[in-house]
């Protein structure tokens, strides 16, 4: 089978995971059932496959519709970030050099090899990375990859506790006096404009997909990491901010969500799964990084901030970008807060972990 028919297979299968996901009201369900059916296609028939090319493409349309979300109230609340991120910062690199040190110890890993699979980066970027730092390539991209799995694993069971938990605490809300009563996030949502006519939706459409792509071909040529994300979502917030006229489509949404569960699953193929069988104990100490990032972190954020539960979770899952970025909308987080942390952290890692890895590697090498 060529690509051409390698794709239209993998995004039949990955849109049936998707629908199947929505229908069974998984939380992110879209995306995680298009991966998961994206990752069983590769096993079992071993055919497939997304373009490397469409990933910016992808991450434009995603911060397209993060930036519509973006309104005045957000852009001065950003000062309220300030301490949660600082905790995120200060967190994930204790975390990620105690983490690392455990891998090296109990596992065939180099130092560098072992700190780099453990730094909440992307996949890609802790790859190439890896290779100018004096580590394996081939073992961080696959724990990299073992973890966004991991992450997605976890996600829809705390995401059902928390549901409960605010369920629970929306029948006590209703239950108060109305002049006692508050909101789960705070503040009451500000109303957004409405665009009425087909005209005035197709305007508004190009005009978002136009500041999409100008921020995000900008960004992306000048090489920032996910330039083509945060480029695209600074231009459609200016227009959101500026005219009131973004749209985000829930067509393209979805869409959006089955490419992205498309992309992540065609990684996972048969080879990646027999080198993992030599990677055992990594990836339990991998298990345990995981599910203590996001624990430690976010109880962090909710004690020490005034955000939501499921806000501080997100903000704390380090997983991709784009695909945590697109959860917060499915999950009605507080997604440009999610959008600013997520990239905080992408930044944090790129800019000073090697320098901390190489400081680490030096301290706690034999």
């Amino acid at each position: 089978m060529n690509d051409l028919g390698r794709l239209a297979l993998t995004l039949l299968v990955a849109s049936l995971g998707g629908y199947l996901g929505y229908k069974a009201k998984i939380p992110a369900g879209t995306m995680l059932g298009a991966l998961l059916f994206t990752v069983l296609l590769n096993l079992i028939a071993g055919q497939s496959f997304v373009p490397a090319g469409i990933r910016p493409w992808l991450q434009m349309c995603s911060g397209a519709m993060l930036g519509a979300g973006i309104r005045r109230r957000d852009v001065k609340e950003l000062k309220l970030l300030i301490l949660p991120g600082l905790i995120m910062i200060v967190l994930m690199m204790v975390m990620n050099v105690l983490f690392g040190y455990l891998m090296f110890r109990f596992s065939h890993l180099d130092l560098a090899t072992a700190l780099l699979a453990a730094a909440p980066g992307g996949m890609t970027d802790m790859a190439l990375i890896a290779g100018d730092l004096g580590g394996d390539p081939m073992p961080v991209t696959l724990l990299h990859l073992a973890r966004l799995l991991i992450i997605y694993a976890l996600l829809p069971i705390i995401f059902t506790r928390l549901q409960k938990y605010q369920n629970a605490h929306h029948l006590a809300e209703r239950c108060r006096p109305q002049n006692e009563r508050t909101s789960v996030q705070g503040k009451k949502p500000e109303p957004t404009a409405i665009v009425s006519g087909r005209r005035q939706v197709t305007a508004a459409l190009l005009m978002t997909l136009g500041a999409a792509a100008a921020g995000g071909i900008l960004l992306w040529q000048l090489g920032v990491n996910a330039g083509a994300m945060i480029g695209a979502m600074l231009g459609v917030a200016a227009l959101n901010l500026t005219t009131g006229k973004a749209l985000r489509p829930v067509k393209l949404r979805t869409a959006v969500q089955v490419m992205a569960g498309a992309f992540i699953g065609q990684n996972m193929t048969r080879d990646n799964i027999g080198q993992m069988a030599g990677l055992v104990i990594p990836l339990l100490i991998m298990v345990v990084s995981v599910v203590a990032f996001i624990a430690v972190i976010s109880l962090s954020l909710i004690v020490l901030s005034r955000m939501d539960r499921v806000t501080c979770v997100l903000m704390s899952a380090p997983g991709g970008l784009q695909e945590v970025s697109l959860m917060a909308l499915d999950l009605n987080a507080d997604a440009p807060k999610v959008m600013v942390m997520q990239t905080t952290r992408l930044m944090v890692v790129i800019a000073l972990f090697p320098s901390l890895l190489t400081t680490a590697a030096g301290l706690l090498g034999d």
